[in-house]
């Protein structure tokens, strides 16, 4: 391929408003199962939660905002739209061990009415315990045994009075005591003996009344206790009777009404026919409702966003000064709970912030049940002893949801990760333009929906396609992180309603998308400043030898932006080759190392095939000081180095990008419009000439979107953008001087750059072989090191 001047139609792909039928995503269906151009995930996804195996759980990879979790939703909910609803789970009180409730399953639906059926049971039982001793019947048996104590206090004291009357002695029966007199008609007057003889008869007395009291106690006791037994079997009656046929109610039923009895007995025997304060706690009857589910409404789909040790595992609570049973509502149920018989989605990142989580969540898959979490005190709070879930089986489908890096972490770091998640759903970062021509109206026509956004007209979603091809760098794909363009469309929704406009257009879309850029630019436009005052030094005219004009790519948060660097290159006698000075002070990372040792078998390959390459040469990037990483900016430094080997100058109005391979071809870089466009913006500043320009990569053609100052420049012929596909290319339009082809011999032409550096190398070669024994030149790694 040979190096041209790219014409303003090739710098970026602009999608005309035409070629949509409809005027806004108010007229286009909206999405609803899926990002359709995701098909190989969505088949992934579609196998993976269908299949109903153990420990076929599945793995969800893709950048965020690709509509990673969006998919698995709606996945989820279509699938578990065909599954039967899954049982209503309830815990059943144990009467054998309190701090252990037994599970009960019910069929979806009935689990509320059975708890409200035990909870009107209750109120039964309570009234029952308060008629025992305020019904009628109470009355009256009360009544009859108080009137036959009376006639026997009546009789018993008839017979102390004759007694006494016997002995010339008159008694008196006053509340605390019985008061002794002299009967004054008595024939004889009582003496010693009778006195001693009447206070034995009044302590039989009191003896057999206290006698006669404590049997009529006893007998009103079991009067009431046959009543409270009347009475629980009539509670109890009419909720066998409702759920007949179920062996397991009628088995707990049995239970309960054993317990309710003894505990009802217990109450008679302690109150010792005392009335209030006794009652029945509701724990001992009432069940806790762990699940309910609609009938015929699916299998569940649960979305934990932020998932903690409660969210996914419930809790149990119990009031410190309460005991055994605990309450009904002692237990709240967690995600694995809820999703039980369905789909539990889960984001990975967050879950693996909490390492006791994850292990914890494994756990139970691998165990195929619930395992309460031991070192979570919330999950035990009784009195008397540890109040625990008892052992749920586990039947759901777990969704994680990951990045492919920490996706790749996982696999590598933890054997049992690939054991539990079996199939891998990959969302590509990507989408071919064809694809979005249907899905981008859809989503943002549900995007807008929902969101109670204005509908976006055409031009609006063509200018947010050329942002996707931006996001994506390339002409015939754009991103599939359609959460990104959902953000500029928010914003562009936000300022449409401001101004009270009922849609959204093109112009409001790129205003966000200025606006946005204009947020998050305060370094970038610092940058700039330094570049255009000059305080960074970067030529924009002229010729120069051994200095080129680089572009490398900065970061500032989510904001990438492009920075012209002046590469330099100084050569001279040696054996040591390039010297990367950024490396030397550790300010290069391995990708930027890489890159220049490849200049190496470059130069070997071009000039050391008749005697050994003899030069040294420093390598710089001029007024950076933040870490260099990459090899984009291989081809600059290779031209900086021809340069400096041959003597001849380098155009400044031109910038350079690409990485090079051995060979000399120019390959593909990132941040391509980003790098052309900074240096724009510094000529510019500077002032444009109609010479100025950017070399990029032929690979790289396809990845041009810029932006619309930019291609109105060169539609002008005020900015250039050269592709080139080899060394030998790039050399021949930065210095305008053919770069020279080797002859049979390996010599090349004069006249071209290769042969004036050949001539150099060799001179440098003959300097070092006759350089003395025992002398060598200056190395200005050892210089380095040594300061």
């Amino acid at each position: 391929m040979v190096s041209r001047k790219l014409p303003p139609s090739e710098c970026r792909k602009i999608v005309e408003p035409q070629s949509f039928r409809f005027s806004t995503t108010e007229e286009v269906a909206p999405l609803s199962a899926g990002i359709g151009s995701q098909e190989r995930a969505l088949a992934a996804l579609a196998f993976g939660l269908d299949i109903r195996q153990p420990r076929f759980h599945v793995v969800v990879v893709g950048a965020p905002g690709t509509g990673r979790t969006f998919c698995a939703r709606a996945v989820a909910k279509r699938i578990a739209a065909s599954r039967p609803t899954p049982d209503d789970i309830l815990l059943l009180p144990n009467p054998h061990r309190p701090s252990e409730p037994t599970v009960l399953s019910l069929p979806p639906g009935e689990g509320r009415p059975f708890v409200e059926a035990m909870e009107e049971l209750h109120e039964k039982l309570v009234d029952a315990l308060r008629g025992a001793t305020e019904g009628e019947r109470f009355k009256q048996a009360r009544g009859k045994i108080q009137r036959r104590v009376n006639a026997e206090e009546r009789r018993l004291e008839e017979q102390l009075k004759s007694a006494a009357r016997e002995l010339g002695l008159d008694l008196v029966r006053g509340e605390d005591e019985v008061q002794i007199t002299s009967i004054e008609d008595a024939a004889n007057a009582p003496d010693g003996e009778a006195l001693l003889a009447i206070a034995g008869s009044i302590e039989e007395f009191e003896m057999r009344l206290a006698t006669v009291q404590d049997e009529a106690d006893v007998e009103l006791r079991g009067v009431v206790k046959q009543l409270l037994s009347d009475g629980v079997k009539a509670c109890f009656q009419p909720v066998r009777a409702r759920f007949e046929g179920r062996n397991d109610i009628s088995a707990f039923l049995a239970d309960v009404e054993t317990v309710v009895s003894k505990e009802f007995r217990l109450l008679v025997d302690e109150a010792r026919g005392e009335e209030g304060g006794a009652t029945l706690p509701r724990g001992v009857v009432v069940p806790t409702l762990l699940t309910e589910h609609t009938p015929d409404s699916g299998a569940p789909v649960v979305d934990v966003p932020y998932p903690t040790l409660t969210a996914l595992f419930g809790r149990t609570h119990a009031p410190p000064d309460s005991g055994f049973p605990p309450e009904p509502g002692f237990a709240v149920a967690g995600a694995l709970h809820e999703a039980a018989g369905g789909f539990l989605i889960l984001p990975a990142g967050a879950l693996l912030k909490n390492e006791a989580l994850y292990e914890q969540l494994k756990a139970c898959l691998l165990a195929g049940k619930f395992i309460v979490p031991e070192h979570n005190p919330s999950y035990f709070r009784g009195t008397a002893e540890e109040l625990l879930f008892p052992p749920i089986p586990i039947d759901v489908k777990v969704v994680l949801v990951t990045n492919p890096q920490l996706y790749q972490d996982l696999h590598d770091a933890d054997p049992e990760f690939s054991q539990l998640f079996k199939v891998q759903a990959r969302f590509e970062t990507t989408i071919s333009l064809d694809q979005a021509l249907l899905t981008y109206p859809a989503f943002l026509a549900g995007f807008a929906h929902d969101r109670g956004l204005p509908p976006i007209t055409a031009d609006g979603v063509t200018a947010l396609l050329f942002h996707g091809g931006r996001l994506a760098e390339s002409q015939t794909k754009v991103s599939a992180q359609v959460g990104l363009i959902a953000e500029v469309a928010t914003e562009a929704g936000y300022r449409a309603q401001r101004r009270g406009r009922k849609v959204v257009d093109g112009p409001e879309v790129n205003e966000a998308l200025e606006a946005a850029r204009r947020r998050g630019s305060h370094f970038r436009d610092h940058v700039h400043e330094l570049l255009s005052d000059g305080t960074i030094r970067i030529d924009v005219t002229g010729r120069r030898v051994g200095q080129v004009n680089a572009i490398s790519v900065l970061s500032d948060g989510p904001q990438t932006f492009g920075r012209p660097c002046r590469v330099t290159a100084v050569v001279y006698p040696g054996r040591e080759g390039p010297v990367n000075i950024a490396r030397e002070v550790e300010m290069s990372g391995p990708l930027h190392s890489k890159g220049v040792l490849v200049l190496t078998g470059f130069l070997a390959a071009r000039f050391a095939q008749h005697r050994p390459l003899s030069f040294g040469a420093s390598l710089v990037f001029e007024q950076t000081y933040e870490p260099i990483e990459g090899d984009s900016a291989s081809s600059s430094e290779l031209y900086a180095l021809l340069s400096a080997l041959s003597g001849v100058p380098i155009r400044q109005e031109l910038a350079v990008t690409g990485s090079i391979d051995q060979q000399g071809s120019i390959q593909p870089v990132g941040g391509i419009n980003e790098k052309i466009e900074a240096f724009f913006d510094l000529c510019a500043a500077k002032g444009l000439t109609g010479e100025q320009g950017v070399l990029i990569p032929s690979a790289n053609r396809d990845a041009l979107m810029l932006r619309g100052d930019v291609v109105t420049a060169i539609e002008a012929g005020r900015f250039h953008v050269f592709e080139v596909s080899s060394v030998e290319e790039g050399i021949e339009i930065i210095t305008g001087v053919p770069a020279g082809v080797a002859d049979a011999d390996g010599r090349y032409p004069e006249g071209t750059v290769f042969h004036a550096a050949d001539q150099r190398l060799e001179r440098f070669h003959q300097a070092i072989a006759d350089t003395p024994k025992g002398a060598t030149s200056a190395d200005p790694r050892r210089m380095l090191r040594e300061r």
